[in-house]
């Protein structure tokens, strides 16, 4: 009778549980176009190659949703352009869209901003900073190192929700 009762609370537990609503809400990716639009549009910002797949909305930033998302990513040194330059270039590309204050951060070097549209969400960073170990003890403004061998890389999603 005890190996009765077990299975029906296991049952029951399972049930309940594969009924449970999601915590919050769930991303998806943008179609398939859109996201190889996104893409081409970023790489040409950014003047360097980047690879596209499928992840977790989480790749950028934790304050994300679940589920997933389209992803894109990068590295480069060798550039000439100016963070700032290639920041303006990317935000072109998110003209129309609403900012969302949430995922903003900025530091010297760095930037993470994020966008909305509707149900739609993108949310990108890009970072330049002297090689590792390099200038450690000094502000990036007084580093000697050439800006054309600090590293840059971008991470970015863009999903449904």
């Amino acid at each position: 009778m005890s190996r009765l009762a077990l299975a029906l609370f296991l049952s029951a537990v399972g049930l309940g549980a594969a009924r449970a609503a999601p915590a919050g809400p769930v991303a998806e990716p943008l179609p398939a176009d859109v996201c190889g639009a996104l893409h081409k549009d970023f790489a040409a910002a950014l003047r360097f190659p980047l690879k596209a797949g499928l992840g977790a909305p989480a790749t950028v930033i934790d304050d994300t949703p679940a589920g997933t998302a389209c992803t894109f990513s990068g590295q480069a040194t060798g550039l000439t352009h100016r963070f700032d330059d290639a920041l303006k270039r990317l935000q072109k590309h998110v003209e129309g869209w609403e900012a969302i204050p949430d995922f903003a951060a900025d530091g010297p070097g760095s930037t993470v901003e994020g966008y909305r549209r509707g149900d739609r969400r993108i949310v990108f960073a890009l970072t330049v900073e002297p090689p590792a170990g390099a200038c450690d003890n000094a502000v990036q403004a007084s580093c000697k190192v050439p800006r054309t061998r600090w590293p840059w890389t971008f991470r970015a999603v863009a999903y449904r929700q």
